[in-house]
């Protein structure tokens, strides 16, 4: 990205806009062109500081874009699907994953979970259950789990709760348009 910074600086320097006009004769030679000697005339080095300013504020700028974008197209849940059917709804909403608090760390068989917050996604693998508790990309926490039938009473499709079952031991139930579960939690 540098380097092409640089050849388009480059160029822009030996080629101005004389160069490409209309009224240029054509006869003239490259040693009449004064741009082209003088090319690094007035010209300064720039900083490893300047150069990653302009390209953090290029990327400010393209990112802005993409949000305003998002915001005038609107809650894709709220438009009707386009055939009028509400598969389209429920498979959008089956995007969305629970949030999850933790007010105490946690421990699972991956390790501690601090406190913090967690996007909470059910997996199956080989006929297991998992309940992972993700921040980003990253999955901080792998809790084996129970799947069940039991909705828990919840209202909701996509959820998450934790109840105290003792001192020191967290029951965490989740629920997904897949499956829903639940495991132990000492903390």
């Amino acid at each position: 990205m540098r380097n092409k910074i640089i050849c388009l600086l480059f160029i822009s320097m030996i080629f101005s806009p004389a160069v490409f006009s209309d009224d240029l004769d054509v006869t003239k030679s490259w040693s009449e062109l004064s741009n082209v000697e003088n090319a690094w005339d007035g010209q300064k080095m720039i900083t490893e500081k300047e150069y990653k300013k302009v390209i953090d504020a290029l990327e400010k700028r393209k990112n802005a874009k993409k949000i305003r974008a998002e915001k005038k197209a609107g809650n894709p849940l709220m438009k009707p699907s386009e055939d009028g059917s509400e598969a389209d709804f429920l498979t959008k909403y089956q995007e969305q994953y629970p949030l999850l608090n933790l007010s105490v760390p946690v421990q699972t068989p991956s390790g501690i979970v601090p406190v913090g917050h967690y996007k909470v996604i059910g997996t199956k693998k080989n006929g297991k259950v998992y309940i992972n508790l993700c921040q980003a990309y990253d999955v901080i926490g792998k809790i084996p789990a129970i799947e069940t039938e039991d909705d828990f009473n919840s209202e909701e499709i996509n959820f998450v709760k934790l109840e105290q079952v003792k001192e020191g031991t967290f029951k965490i139930i989740y629920g997904s348009m897949k499956f829903n579960a639940y495991a132990y939690l000492n903390y």
